[in-house]
């Protein structure tokens, strides 16, 4: 009995020092992944804010094309060119245009302005009427109007800071942003933002040629409190904090939104470029990110080990017989690791196709993308014009790519990670799908395919229209590229009793009724190509299954080699958003 007691004693020191060691391993390995998780979702809407910033820029690139392709722009249509951009972007305090006006043409410049309808018109500066000086820069269109009309006139030369922002965007060429500047009458706080960008009478390439030919700026300024609330805030999960400082110091002075945490339990600082300026995206969590690391399981875990040397030691003691008792315990254990390893298996499957997906659809694009620039850098002013314009719109189209590829990852990732919400909102499905049949009308032109629309009277109805009009855009952007040109496409909307029916017929060549079952899976590139080299991520059918599902409806599709395919998506037609 001594000696076997003495055995007990050895199993439970053991077991105690495994129960401390597991309990520390498994604490540490669940702390890494709730950190590998929060990084995660730091680059994810990293990646949306970036791209959000970018469609911000382009908006005033688009603005200055306005003017490049007309002499004159008159007040109403800068008026009817932007109002679209400021329905979309509520975050937009402005749109101006400041043209340049030397001192020789001021009473001139003031006159007219005051003869088409603004009778007090004149150029002021901070202090009052702006002193004499060789050229100023007033103000000289502002849209909306309403709550901008004190602008009118005001010139930016008076101000020193807005003078070196907007001399330092006439020497590059390029727009120019800051959230640090002097009394702009008609922005709310200096937290605003402001970008400018320079327009010139022709070409230019060098500083002496830019200061000789500028003809003015479009000025954009932006609520940046308003604007990262609609890019990003809806995609930030509970329990992560943003904050956003000014390039400098992350301190008071220079922060640009949100607050910061006096104790996160984590922190992560990465940067994004706006224009000249770099932002310092600060992302804080707390424990209700994802519940916290799953330190409880640790904890099970060493209670876990420790139980069972108690278990074996009162084995041990009590009778040798009972070792059927711990092989049964060791099988079940063993069924239990082998079905955990077999879902692990699984997700580091679906992992791969992820990485897979990413390195595959992303290097070919990049490596042209790369090679192209390349080339015309390389050769300058030696490449023609046509050749030039079809490189560039090769990279575009390219980066076009890349970009749905990415948004469809980023959907997919949101999806699977069950992170998915939707905003129901009483809406028209006749008006989204009339919208998504214009727009996609366009590249339907260059095959000189047909969209055709047959609409029963549907009432509005609660849906999330941005998730169900990506629905709507991948099944009218398949049919389209699935069918030869020349061909039709045929978009009814039926309306049941409680619920709606959309459907998209094309003419292409159908769909194998073997491969029909792998249409709504992750990844999945049938034996069907697009007739004319279009692009295809495999995850659109995916994603719109659960976008409809999320809405408690279906999706399916009805199709025969050689006669074309129908897919069809039913909604029901909820009176609350409930």
């Amino acid at each position: 009995m001594g000696s076997l007691a003495s055995q007990t004693k050895g199993v439970l020191i053991v077991g105690l020092i495994l129960a401390v060691a597991s309990w520390g391993i498994v604490r540490d390995r669940a702390e890494k992944v709730w950190f590998d998780e929060l990084e995660q979702e730091v680059l994810e809407d990293t990646l949306i804010l970036t791209g959000e910033l970018e469609v911000v820029k382009r908006e005033l690139g688009g603005i200055i094309s306005l003017y490049r392709s007309s002499e004159f722009v008159s007040r109403e249509e800068f008026g009817v060119y932007v109002q679209p951009l400021l329905g979309n972007h509520p975050f937009i305090q402005a749109f101006e245009w400041v043209p340049r006006i030397d001192h020789s043409e001021r009473e001139g410049f003031e006159g007219i302005t005051r003869a088409v309808g603004y009778a007090g018109f004149r150029i002021f500066g901070i202090s009052g009427s702006s002193e004499a000086r060789q050229e100023y820069f007033p103000v000289h269109y502002s849209e909306p109007l309403p709550n901008n009309e004190q602008v009118l006139g005001f010139d930016l030369a008076s101000d020193p800071q807005l003078l070196k922002l907007a001399n330092a965007a006439r020497d590059t060429g390029r727009a120019v942003a800051a959230s640090r500047f002097g009394q702009v009458p008609n922005a709310r706080s200096q937290a605003d933002l402001i970008i400018l960008a320079p327009l010139y009478n022709k070409k230019a390439e060098r500083t002496e040629e830019r200061r000789e030919h500028l003809k003015g700026f479009v000025l954009g300024i932006y609520r940046v409190q308003d604007m990262i609330d609609q890019m990003v805030s809806r995609y930030i999960p509970k329990g992560m904090n943003l904050t956003v400082y000014e390039e400098g110091e992350l301190v008071e002075e220079n922060l640009l939104y949100g607050s910061s945490l006096k104790n996160p339990a984590m922190k992560i600082t990465n940067v994004v470029n706006v224009s000249n300026r770099r932002w310092f995206l600060v992302w804080q969590a707390t424990k209700e990110f994802r519940d916290g690391p799953q330190t409880l399981n640790a904890f099970w875990v060493g209670v876990a080990i420790l139980s069972g040397a108690l278990f074996l030691s009162v084995i041990i003691e009590i009778m040798a017989s009972r070792t059927r008792v711990v092989e049964n315990e060791v099988r079940v254990r063993t069924e239990e690791l082998t079905l955990a390893n077999k879902k692990l298996v699984e997700l580091n499957d679906l992992k791969n196709k992820f990485l897979g997906m990413a390195s595959h659809d992303l290097r070919n694009p990049l490596a042209s993308i790369r090679g192209y620039s390349r080339f015309l850098l390389d050769k300058g002013s030696q490449v023609k014009e046509d050749t030039r314009q079809e490189f560039l719109t090769t990279i575009k189209n390219v980066s076009g790519n890349m970009l749905e590829l990415i948004s469809n990852l980023l959907d997919i990732s949101v999806i699977e990670s069950g992170q998915l919400k939707l905003n129901l909102e009483k809406a028209s499905m006749e008006k989204l799908a009339e919208e998504k049949i214009h727009l996609q009308q366009i590249l339907a032109d260059k095959k000189n395919i047909r969209l055709h629309a047959d609409f029963d009277e549907v009432p509005e109805f609660y849906f999330d229209a941005n998730r169900i009009g990506q629905v709507v855009d991948n099944l009218l952007s398949n049919a389209v590229k699935y069918s030869p040109p020349d061909k039709e496409v045929f978009v009814k909307l039926e309306a049941h009793e409680q619920t709606m029916t959309l459907s998209v017929k094309d003419e292409g060549p159908g769909i194998d009724p073997d491969e029909q079952g792998q249409l709504f899976q992750h990844f999945q590139k049938l034996s069907a190509r697009p007739t004319a080299g279009e692009s295809s991520s495999g995850l659109g059918l995916a994603i719109a299954q659960r976008i409809v599902e999320e809405h408690q409806g279906s999706i399916g599709v009805d199709s025969q080699l050689g006669q074309g395919a129908t897919f069809h998506f039913s909604l029901p037609m909820n009176k609350t958003g409930s």
